[in-house]
């Protein structure tokens, strides 16, 4: 079995979607020949946000086939900020004192708050000869500069920087005064510092590694998310005359609901029985509060509630006949995280608006859902698969489930496993 630590920050029993990438790689990895050695922060059971205060102590946890180490974390002063950042000048503090971490970091390892995860893997390295790589899974992209710093202390490691999201060549940054302008640059630079000695980098689609190796000038490869197993949800609500849609997760300002509201509120207007329930888009209540302005006269048909547990969640899609996405305007080469969740679910799926991209390649090519993009059609869409809950008949035609195993976690995980291992045996092949 071939040893790498991976680094990474949001890691199970977290409540984060972040941290299921590396779970995932956790849990398969070891079925081809590779033994992930996890590095972590102590989180509770379902936290959902990163300031809760949690145990500290460091636990080590030897799992089937791989292991974790939970370090400690202490508390930082912007923690307390971000509980406050409903005041603008608590926001304004946050960004300085992210500012503050970008300097230092460049020169000192401990001005990050979870520095101890570079002092334990350099004891891990130093002390086990049969680790070969480090991962580091960003964000945060600062743990970059664990992997960067360990590749200078132990050349012979392969250094593996992972991109979940982009970042210096994200496709729709907002830039708000001339602060986030700094500290765009100094992030921009700190990129390319840390990827300097990298020997190659992952990120979860095919667009994002060619723009991400144009910046970095480094060889990328494409590990997708993906769905851990097709788990289809048993529908309890198919003898109702009514169509019930769901939104679960982020909503982000890139994201235009609006499309899909007046429509919903057209079809209320003619007394059509249309439920929309959104979840968790609290994330950012701004977000929250637009859609709230926009269903304004309708409220009893759409439902608002906080992020909440995945076994909680299912119940929820027990009485939802479409799951809702839409697209991000202007990216490119996004997969989220709730794309392969929802189709894993076996509910049709909505996209509306369209990304016009891997989104829709996705729902054409599994035949999982539909596509549209302005109000009108998205009505008429809406019609017709109320007329068909109505006289019970089937939403959707047959999905291509035949053609969706390469989207699983397991596919994904023996993607990298192969890679994981051809690189490493170049180098011994080298040595």
């Amino acid at each position: 079995m071939k040893k790498v630590i991976i680094i990474s920050y949001f890691f199970p029993p977290c409540n984060f979607v972040g941290g299921e990438r590396t779970f995932a790689w956790a849990k398969y990895l070891r079925r081809f020949g590779v033994y992930p050695i996890i590095i972590t922060r102590q989180w509770n059971e379902g936290q959902k946000d990163i300031t809760g205060s949690v145990v500290k102590k460091e636990i080590h946890e030897k799992m089937d086939g791989y292991e974790v180490y939970r370090l400690p974390y202490k508390n930082i002063l912007r923690d307390f900020f971000a509980k406050l950042n409903d005041f603008k000048i608590f926001k304004l503090f946050q960004k300085i004192l992210t500012f503050k971490e970008l300097v230092f970091s460049n020169l000192f390892i401990r001005s990050l708050p979870y520095s101890n995860f570079y002092f334990f893997a350099k004891k891990l390295i130093a002390e086990d000869s049969e680790i070969k790589m480090i991962i580091a899974s960003g964000r945060p992209f600062q743990s970059f500069s664990i992997g960067h710093k360990l590749k200078k202390d132990y050349p012979h490691l392969l250094w593996v920087p992972d991109y979940r999201d982009e970042w210096t060549t994200h496709q729709n940054k907002s830039v708000d005064g001339l602060l986030s302008r700094f500290i765009g640059v100094l992030e921009a630079k700190s990129e390319l510092k840390w990827c300097e000695n990298a020997d190659f980098f992952l990120s979860v689609s095919d667009y994002w590694v060619t723009s991400i190796s144009n910046y970095i000038g480094k060889e990328g490869f494409t590990i997708k998310n993906g769905y851990w197993e097709l788990n289809p949800v048993p529908v309890n609500n198919m003898k109702e005359n009514k169509l019930v849609i769901t939104y679960a997760g982020s909503l982000y300002p890139q994201q235009d609901l609006s499309v899909f509201i007046n429509a919903a509120i057209s079809l209320l207007k003619k007394n059509k029985s249309i439920y929309v329930n959104f979840v968790g888009i609290n994330m950012i209540e701004i977000e929250e509060d637009k859609i709230k302005e926009q269903v304004k006269g309708f409220e009893k048909y759409f439902t608002f509630t906080p992020r909440i547990s995945k076994a909680s969640l299912r119940e929820v899609y027990e009485t939802t006949d479409l799951l809702l996405l839409t697209g991000f305007q202007f990216v490119k080469g996004w997969y989220p995280v709730k794309l392969f969740d929802y189709f894993s679910t076996g509910i049709p799926l909505l996209l509306c608006p369209s990304d016009k991209d891997v989104m829709e390649d996705f729902i054409e090519e599994l035949n999982c859902g539909f596509v549209v993009n302005d109000s009108k059609n998205c009505e008429i869409k809406l019609l017709q698969l109320l007329d068909c809950k109505i006289n019970s008949k089937h939403l959707i035609p047959l999905r291509n489930d035949i053609y969706a195993n390469k989207y699983s976690r397991l596919y994904q995980s023996e993607l990298l496993g192969n890679l994981i291992n051809q690189k490493l045996e170049i180098i011994d092949n080298y040595d």
